[in-house]
């Protein structure tokens, strides 16, 4: 992957923003109900860099991002991975990200830059993006193959269509809180999201009391800008069901695509396109990974080595 530096090579800065961006797990209500909380700040500016992203793309693939950073909390095994793909028939077309194990999330949208006519219609992002289906796929260690469940999108809201996923295809009351706080001058100050899932046995009244506190929490990301820590905003919306956390891990903008990758997808070219590549060029060839949106260049030595 080639990562564009936000940061101006300050490594102090790198680092302090690093070191915020983790996933913390959780459990309330008697440990009848599992969480986690995700700050991604800097995650949500690394991608929005790579993929040079508007504030509007930002705003949707970063809740994408930010949803991928919390079901990443759920996987078990070091090789477990999870995606999440959305098709719609409105401006912003759909989208795809993916996350590990290890915390590692990409992803992107169907369409680098998002139509909209009417400028009135970003007050309501349902609107943009219209009929379509949201798909969770899970590819799981211990699974011989992926597991996939898809619902149809009711809400045209990332956080709402997951929970619905949840109820209808797992069977499971679950809740999401995605946010990204944008300053006057459009930059990304704070990023996050909170998820909610009810345990086997769980009493109703508590998971309905806990639905009603997720949604009483205004601006996530603004808290996270504002300097709050995970821990205390989990701890005050959530104080009556006793939170208590129980680990945290990394969450980062990453994808472990390489220019090594990228040649063996040049060697795999049918015969005919790599010889008409090796010939015309244009040189030097790109190649472009959609995830991350990072490019490697070949020379023509480096192909024709690749051609024989």
């Amino acid at each position: 992957m080639i990562k564009k530096d936000i940061f101006n090579k300050n490594l102090k800065e790198q680092f302090k923003a690093s070191a915020k961006d983790r996933v913390f797990r959780f459990i309330m209500a008697d440990k009848m109900i599992r969480g986690a909380i995700v700050h991604s700040t800097r995650m949500v500016n690394e991608m929005r860099a790579n993929h040079d992203l508007g504030p509007l793309e930002t705003l949707i693939l970063g809740q994408g991002y930010i949803a991928a950073g919390l079901l990443c909390s759920t996987l078990k095994d070091k090789n477990d991975r999870v995606s999440m793909n959305i098709q719609c028939s409105g401006p912003i077309k759909g989208l795809d990200v993916e996350s590990n194990m290890f915390g590692e999330v990409k992803g992107c949208l169907k369409t680098q830059q998002i139509e909209v006519k009417n400028t009135e219609k970003i007050k309501y992002l349902s609107t943009l993006y219209g009929a379509g289906f949201l798909t969770i796929t899970k590819y799981l260690d211990n699974a011989h193959t992926p597991y996939s469940g898809q619902v149809a999108l009711e809400h045209g809201s990332i956080a709402e269509d997951l929970a619905n996923y949840f109820l209808i295809s797992e069977q499971i009351p679950t809740g999401f809180k995605l946010s990204i706080f944008f300053d006057d001058q459009e930059s990304v100050k704070g990023a996050g999201g909170i998820f909610l899932q009810a345990l086997p046995g769980a009493d109703r009244k508590k998971v309905f009391e806990a639905e009603k506190m997720i949604q009483g929490i205004d601006s996530l990301g603004e808290l996270f800008a504002k300097g709050h820590s995970p821990e205390e905003i989990i701890h005050e919306a959530f104080s009556s069901l006793e939170p208590q956390f129980l680990n945290n891990s990394r969450v980062e903008f990453f994808c472990r695509c390489s220019k090594d990758r990228m040649e063996g997808y040049l060697k795999n070219l049918a015969g005919k396109e790599k010889k008409d590549m090796i010939k015309n060029g244009p040189f030097p060839v790109e190649v472009r990974c959609h995830y991350c949106n990072s490019v490697y260049h070949f020379n023509k030595d480096e192909l024709r080595a690749l051609g024989k």
